[in-house]
């Protein structure tokens, strides 16, 4: 098999892998390291799922993702609705932000309200996702006001929230801008990139969180 064919062939056994549901529906097909995703899937989480696990492959250089959502004729925007609100209902985050405003034109889900930190909109976001019909999702939420502090501060929140795990904080450099926390530096594996990652989303009064990290080569 040359490159490409590996590459195909990695990402169907990881599908594959992950149990997932929908997996004999997805497609793939590699040209020089570009992959294309094709098939049908249920909602926009599996189609973003399905991205996320080929992106993940080695060798892979960029990602189209060209599958298409089924959609039932008899989904109304109104079913797609409920669906989303019973998803945001079953959050980790709904005790702490509250009811949340939806509305849905044509499967684009647009949510509305309030949040602490980067982490809830994520979080808000992929459960509307997972509502069947669902095409698409656009945030509108907004932090709450009471979160906004300076960006020195916000900086300061990071490093303590940071400290708390095993990390070579002195190999890490956090700036802030406007709410917006860019991480750059070094870490050990991918394991900690994702946990420095989370970490900075959970924090309240980050807005987003940009990520430049680098792994360290191992010598």
């Amino acid at each position: 098999m040359n490159k490409d064919e590996i590459i195909e062939k990695n990402i169907k056994e990881k599908l594959e892998k992950e149990r997932m549901s929908y997996g004999a529906d997805v497609n793939v097909r590699c040209i020089n390291g570009y992959v294309t995703l094709y098939g049908i899937v249920d909602n926009l989480s599996e189609k973003n799922y399905a991205q996320k696990i080929a992106e993940s492959v080695e060798g892979v250089k960029k990602v189209e993702n060209n599958i298409t959502i089924a959609i039932d004729s008899k989904i109304t925007d109104k079913d797609i609705k409920q669906g989303v609100l019973r998803n945001l209902q079953n959050s980790k985050f709904h005790e702490e932000i509250g009811e949340l405003g939806v509305d849905v034109t044509d499967g684009t889900v647009t949510l509305y309200g309030k949040i602490n930190n980067a982490q809830q909109e994520i979080e808000s976001i992929s459960q509307a996702a997972q509502a069947m019909g669902v095409k698409s999702v656009i945030s509108k939420l907004e932090l709450n006001k009471e979160h906004k502090i300076d960006d020195v501060s916000l900086v300061n929140l990071v490093v303590q929230k940071l400290s708390r795990y095993d990390l070579s904080l002195p190999d890490l450099v956090i700036t802030a801008n406007n709410g917006a926390i860019t991480l750059s530096g070094y870490v050990n594996n991918l394991k900690e990139k994702e946990l420095v990652n989370e970490a900075a989303q959970s924090v309240n009064g980050v807005k987003k969180v940009i990520n430049h990290i680098k792994i360290r080569e191992k010598s």
